[in-house]
């Protein structure tokens, strides 16, 4: 997937389409209030607690990300029914390629979607990026700590320094900083777009073969199932819906990590509304409320029963 217009523009820069997701963790800010206009001396206990709980735990949240796409990208067993002799082929159009870069209390990872030979390498990645946010979210929130997300595909090129520029960024970063509001992950009206357009079987390469449509619409389709309208119209990653549920149980290790965090994450979302009620700030106890809502929407898990069939 590319731009004709700016695939070769003056100086040899190259713009492609990616997927963006920007990550925007929550209350960083609030580690730090009290500790200036101290000595240092004092502050030293206090200091090293609040960089534990902002800059390790970025650096955790971004470790986990590449845990989670990895586990779900890399080598698995056949989505669709594949010969013997092409079974070489099929590895090869999983390979994906995912990249990340921290800024302040921000992540950015971001897949390419251009390729040369097999479009299906790029919609793996959309489908690892979609599932290690929707983990790294609930991870994140058993870990008391919550983040917006915004998921987009635009045009961006990537930096010599390892980050991604242009529009695909911004895109990113509006539904995150401007739509999401709330502990969530915006989707993009041009992700559901591109999603759809494979999901028609619609070739996005000249001589893209049979085998590699055919994933593209599986995996496409897939990712479409993840998605649905929250309740102000949004679209937003369904991370505790059925098919997120079906796709993470792919993965027995990972399925058994989110699985143990399902009850903390959802005692911590309801402790921080309750605390946020109780303190009046009506701003984030409503956020929070809308955040428990989708929490208790899905009450299977509660009960203990992970079985995604029984998920709404």
């Amino acid at each position: 997937m590319t731009s004709n217009s700016d695939h070769t523009p003056k100086g040899n820069i190259n713009y492609y389409y990616y997927l963006v997701a920007f990550i925007d963790i929550l209350g960083q800010k609030e580690a730090f209030q009290g500790l200036e206009g101290q000595s240092l001396e004092d502050n030293h206990p206090r200091l090293i607690e609040a960089h534990k709980q902002t800059a390790m735990f970025v650096e955790t949240l971004r470790n986990g990300f590449k845990d989670f796409f990895d586990a779900y990208t890399e080598e698995r067993e056949p989505s669709v029914k594949v010969a013997p002799e092409k079974m070489n082929q099929f590895k090869a159009m999983l390979k994906s390629n995912l990249k990340h870069q921290r800024f302040s209390d921000c992540i950015q990872a971001y897949v390419c979607l251009h390729t040369d030979k097999y479009h299906s390498n790029a919609v793996n990645g959309v489908f690892g990026a979609l599932l290690a946010c929707g983990g790294m979210l609930v991870l994140s929130l058993a870990m008391k700590k919550a983040f917006r997300a915004g998921i987009e595909v635009g045009l961006g090129i990537e930096l010599d320094n390892g980050e991604i520029y242009g529009p695909a960024l911004y895109k990113a970063y509006a539904l995150e900083n401007k739509v999401a509001e709330y502990p969530r992950i915006v989707i993009g009206q041009e992700l559901l777009n591109y999603l759809a357009t494979l999901a028609n079987k619609h070739p996005q390469l000249p001589t893209q073969t049979n085998e590699d449509v055919e994933l593209c619409k599986v995996m496409a389709t897939s990712c479409l199932k993840m998605i649905v309208r929250d309740l102000d119209g949004v679209p937003i990653l369904d991370y505790l819906g059925k098919d997120f549920l079906k796709s993470i149980n792919e993965n027995s290790e990972q399925a058994k990590k989110f699985e143990e965090v399902l009850n903390q994450a959802f005692q911590f979302v309801e402790l921080e509304y309750k605390k946020r009620k109780q303190a009046g700030d009506k701003k984030l106890a409503l956020r929070y409320y809308l955040l428990l809502n989708y929490f208790k929407a899905k009450t299977s898990f509660l009960k203990g029963n992970n079985d995604p069939k029984k998920q709404t």
